[in-house]
Formats: structure tokens, sequence, C-alpha cells
């Protein structure tokens, strides 16, 4: 199940400080809900939302296994929650939490950042580290809500300094054009974003941003020598 929801939900995976206005208006709060596919059965349900506070944003999901998958998975839960801090309309990473509840091993992640000094105390499985990092660092988690504000901005390439699984990386978006699809919710036009990574698989991650949803992201694929492996699809949002 770790695989399944790290492989999509780091797409969804150097700006300093990251942003939550669009062109002209600031990102409501919202709840939506993804069901991830893998070999076209529903195999995961993953609840998004993000709620702001008169001081601090809190972004979170939980993932739970649904239809046959659970039959075999169990009783598993993930959950995923940044806490940033807003200020004059824009947002800074503090920390991030990721708990596998039900796992037979320590999955479990923790990341506080120290934007005084530039750097990012982590813990990943049980092994604690301390790192400096660049202005802009995010994690897989908060890396979705970058994206959902620059898929609009009309760059054909987008880099990010990325703390996962408790290292500094680099993730490379290029933007390759502009797509009409069709979803539980209806059918959007949508800006694709693409991640390639330098593996023997040839893994990549196409998402697609909805403009008429404020750039969430509608649909998610993960490929791998040109075959679909994952897919994950938005089936509800609500705004509040």
């Amino acid at each position: 199940m770790r695989v399944l929801t790290t492989a999509l939900l780091g797409m969804i995976c150097a700006i300093a400080p990251l942003t939550l206005y669009a062109a002209d208006a600031q990102i409501p709060d919202f709840t939506a809900r993804y069901v991830i596919k893998k070999a076209g059965l529903n195999v995961i349900a993953t609840t998004i939302s993000l709620t702001r506070g008169p001081e601090n944003i809190v972004y979170r999901s939980e993932a739970e296994p649904i239809g046959m998958a659970s039959w075999f998975v169990g009783d598993h839960r993930i959950y995923e929650q940044a806490l940033l801090e807003q200020v004059d309309g824009q947002v800074i990473p503090l920390t991030y939490r990721y708990t596998h509840q039900r796992s037979d091993e320590n999955r479990n992640e923790y990341y506080r950042y120290n934007w005084t000094g530039h750097v990012a105390r982590t813990n990943y499985r049980g092994t604690p580290r301390t790192f400096r990092i660049p202005d802009g660092t995010l994690d897989n988690f908060t890396l979705q809500l970058a994206l959902i504000q620059d898929a609009q901005n009309g760059r054909k390439t987008l880099t990010y300094p990325v703390i996962s699984k408790g290292e500094l990386k680099t993730y490379t978006f290029t933007s390759i054009g502009q797509e009409t699809i069709e979803t539980p919710l209806g059918e959007f036009d949508t800006v694709k974003l693409e991640r390639r990574k330098e593996d023997e698989e040839n893994t990549t991650y196409t998402t697609w941003y909805a403009a008429e949803l404020k750039y969430l992201p509608v649909q998610v694929e993960n490929r791998e020598d040109g075959d679909v492996v994952l897919s994950l699809l938005l089936d509800e949002v609500e705004w509040r």
C-alpha cells in the first residue's frame, strides 16, 4: 500500500515561499476524494483536505484500501499531514508527518523545517537526520500544493527541492500541453505535467490539472516502460 500511495500522491509529488494564490483569487478550503486503480480495479480511496486557521494551514490526507484490496491488505490506514504557516497570503511548510497504521514495519516519517537556520530535521523509519535545505524546499505532500499553484503559470519546466524518504532531492516537471479528459465529475480542460525518473523501468508520472477546479489534479498516471501501472482519478470535491 505504501508503494501505491507514495507513487501517486507524491505527484499530486525552487519557490520561496510557496503560495496558494491562483491567478486572481485564493484557493478556498476544500475536501477532495480520489480513487487509485491498479489493473483496472479500485484499490485505494484517498481523501485530501485543506483547512485554514487564523495562523496556520493544515493539509492532510487519509488513504484506505477498498474493494478486493481490503481483503488482502487488511485494515491499514495511511495518514499524511503538513502544517504550514500563512504569512501575507503565502504559506511556508513547518512540519510534515506520515503515519502508516497497522503496518508490520516502521514506515513512519516526520520532518520539521527550521527556516531561520535553513535546516530540516527528519526521522525516516526511526533514523533521525539533520541537514541544510535551500529556500523553497518541500516534502512530497506539500509539493502537491506547489504544483496546483504552478500548473497554471505557463512555464515549460518546473523544478523543486524536495525532501523524500529523509533525503534532499530535486524533482523536475515538464509541461506537455493541454488535454480535455473525462472524469466522474464531467469533462475538463486540463494542463498536463510530467515527471520522469532515471530508472530501469522508464518510470513516468503524468498529472492533469483542471482550470475549472482551480487547478486541482483530476487524474494521475504512473507508467513503466509505457504501460499504466497505477492511476488516480478525482471522484468528489467540496469547496468550503
